[in-house]
């Protein structure tokens, strides 16, 4: 099964979880030693889902997010893209086991082979895309 971190109770409704967390309660003032690495191992990871568009910034309103609701991989973590605008911007806290599989991985996502980015996916969505784009 495919964890999940960063999927925040504002965030849009596909993504929402009545039992997520509020993104306001893991904002910091000051982001984590390793920061700048761990925004690396966020932007690292294999998109298994793209979204079009763009949303707000949730905490300030005031910054446009693309591809926001996109959804990346480790192939044993899942987050929405706009997870690194969150820790860069907001030093949005993480999770400590989330944070022990990047530092363990020297801060690099591992590569995920197709067949765990299809698994991943028909857990998430039920399915698999087909070539209409419908879902399968």
């Amino acid at each position: 099964m495919i964890k999940r971190v960063g999927f925040f109770g504002e965030f849009e409704p596909q993504d929402a979880d009545l039992s997520a967390p509020s993104i306001h309660d893991a904002v910091r003032p000051h982001g984590v030693d390793d920061e700048s690495r761990i925004l690396a191992y966020l932007s690292s990871g294999t998109e298994i889902f793209s979204a079009m568009g763009a949303e707000r910034d949730v905490i300030t309103g005031d910054e446009w997010l693309p591809g926001a609701g996109s959804l990346v991989t480790d192939g044993t973590w899942m987050w929405p893209v706009e997870l690194h605008h969150y820790v860069k911007r907001h030093h949005a806290e993480l999770p400590e086991d989330f944070l022990a599989t990047v530092r363990s991985t020297h801060y690099t996502a591992p590569a995920v082979s197709r067949d765990r980015v299809e698994e991943i996916f028909r857990e998430v969505f039920g399915g698999l895309p087909s070539a209409t784009g419908a879902s399968g």
